[in-house]
């Protein structure tokens, strides 16, 4: 009985601990921030809390209802928006932030302990950061001179997943070095989405530290990493499988089955008239549909669009291959989205003459074209 009290007990302190709030104290010149400075936090906006800048320090204290972020930046056109310049701290419930800014203008943080350790934790992945924002500039600068955007998106699938890896690392090295340091629980949520890595870090803490108020930054982020890697295993689970059959009006009012299709590759092309990337993606997927023309069929499903704008589109756009349409509103409609696990648009089916489900794309995306290449050459 005495173990069971505990245990209950020790179960109310983390939970305690879970939904913590307070004040937060922040304290700056907000120096170099321009003429005016706002404050927010990613779960709600201070309304009203415009402040001038001046050349005395300033206090500002913000009610906050649990953990969270805080950015501070410049206020422009009478409202918060995220320029060069801004920064993203923890808002920790209880805490005193002080910035400052050091002689090279590198911001400094002190005030409570936390934000002491804090930043000290942060100067271990802001390297990593800078070096992933100078590779983004000059992606986006190559793209401005015409360097054209399938090679480089085909570049930033090599380079990025390294920075990101880079990342996760520098904080489970932090973590492992402060076991049971708030700022180190903290600091796990600099890790790119990842359920393996947050769950490295995590273990790493102590029990108390993994019990603070801090460490529910990274939680939130956690349990939305889980869900997102759960519906993207589900997205990918037709992989190999036999592409589940279906019957649609194609655009003559004739019904046309994808198992009619069976001999050559098929692509289901999820799409809509309203979706952007789904045009743009158009030009390239008339290419090769002329490219390997007897080998490979296109499929386009039209989904969340009236009859009229379908037709209309697939006129304007002079799509050549099959279409069907899904009604959303019919109720005796096969509901053909949710068939494929379809969350987002476009998103390509590659099926093989066999009728298996060989290669799933979501998104525009240079290697779905690569992939065609290597299947039908």
């Amino acid at each position: 009985m005495k173990k069971l009290i505990l245990t209950m007990l020790m179960g109310m302190m983390v939970l305690g601990a879970m939904a913590q709030g307070g004040k937060l104290l922040v304290r700056s010149t907000f120096e170099n921030f321009g003429d005016s400075v706002y404050l927010k936090t990613q779960s709600s906006v201070f309304k009203g809390k415009t402040y001038a800048v001046t050349g005395e320090m300033m206090e500002v204290k913000l009610d906050l209802t649990d953990a969270d972020h805080i950015t501070i930046g410049r206020w422009f056109n009478g409202r918060g928006q995220a320029e060069e310049g801004d920064i993203t701290l923890p808002a920790i419930p209880g805490e005193t932030l002080v910035i400052s800014k050091d002689e090279s203008g590198n911001i400094c943080l002190s005030g409570s302990q936390f934000y002491v350790d804090y930043n000290e934790a942060r100067n271990v992945v802001e390297p990593i950061n800078r070096a992933g924002q100078e590779y983004v500039d000059g992606l986006k600068a190559r793209m401005a001179s015409g360097v054209p955007r399938e090679q480089l998106m085909a570049e930033a699938k090599e380079r990025v997943p390294q920075l990101m890896q880079d990342i996760a690392d520098a904080v489970i090295e932090y973590v492992r070095a402060h076991p049971d340091q708030d700022a180190a629980a903290a600091l796990i949520n600099e890790i790119p989405e990842d359920v393996e890595n947050y769950e490295a870090a995590a273990a790493l803490l102590t029990d108390r530290a993994r019990g603070s108020v801090a460490a529910n930054l990274y939680k939130k982020n956690l349990k939305k990493a889980k869900k997102e890697a759960a519906e993207h295993a589900k997205r990918y689970a037709l992989e190999g499988q036999m592409a589940p059959d279906f019957t649609l009006m194609d655009i003559n009012g004739k019904p046309l089955t994808l198992s009619s299709l069976r001999g050559k590759w098929v692509i289901i092309d999820f799409w809509g008239s309203w979706c952007g990337w789904c045009i743009k993606g158009m030009p390239k997927m008339k290419e090769y549909y002329t490219k390997y023309q007897g080998k490979l069929e296109i499929l386009g499903v039209d989904c969340n669009d009236t009859v009229e704008k379908w037709k209309a589109a697939v006129a304007k756009h002079e799509l050549p291959w099959l279409h069907v349409y899904w009604d959303m509103d019919d109720e005796n409609c096969p509901n053909v989205p949710d068939l494929y696990n379809v969350k987002g648009f476009p998103t390509k089916l590659v099926v093989d003459p066999e009728g298996k489900v060989a290669k799933i794309i979501i998104g525009e995306d240079p290697a779905f074209y690569d992939y065609l290449d290597e299947v039908l050459k």
